[in-house]
């Protein structure tokens, strides 16, 4: 408490884990809002690349499937654009609010920031399907593993939050 001033209360000072892992939430929504905009250029070229005989004789037939499923997967999701708008949005901002949340020790803000992570994946699974969603290693660890991790570096701050 200062002395001078008797009522000025003195600020709890935000852990450094704590601080960091808000910021990278922050980081993270904001890289969320931008992928599908940004998907649509991948699905463009994807699409280039499969007209192209020069570019497919390249490829090797592995490489050429994995690119035909991607495309199936780019139409599925152009098809849901909407939806996949709306569950993106929701999850981005329940995310930011649950990290603000945090950031002034309020324990509801993890509980939000959960919601906000597990969202995307349940309803994603749902609308795209499990072996759309999931295309390969990639996909398991920036859909899943990233998330997950999260969840519990937020969990192990749980001590500082009321």
């Amino acid at each position: 408490m200062n002395v001078l001033n008797p009522f000025e209360q003195e600020q709890k000072k935000l852990p450094t884990m704590l601080n960091v892992l808000t910021i990278l939430t922050f980081i993270g929504s904001a890289i969320q809002l931008f992928s599908i905009p940004l998907s649509k250029f991948g699905m463009k070229f994807a699409k280039q690349a499969l007209e192209n005989p020069d570019a497919l004789e390249k490829m090797s037939e592995k490489e050429v499937a994995d690119l035909e499923k991607s495309v199936r997967v780019f139409d599925l999701m152009e098809s849901n654009a909407t939806l996949i708008w709306i569950i993106t949005i929701a999850s981005a901002a329940l995310c930011i609010y649950g990290a603000i949340q945090m950031r002034k020790f309020k324990k509801d803000g993890f509980f939000m920031y959960v919601i906000g992570e597990i969202l995307p994946i349940i309803a994603l699974t749902i609308i795209l399907g499990f072996s759309n969603l999931f295309i390969g290693g990639s996909s398991y660890i920036s859909n899943l593993g990233v998330p997950l991790l999260m969840i519990i570096l937020y969990a192990t701050q749980l001590k500082h939050l009321k």
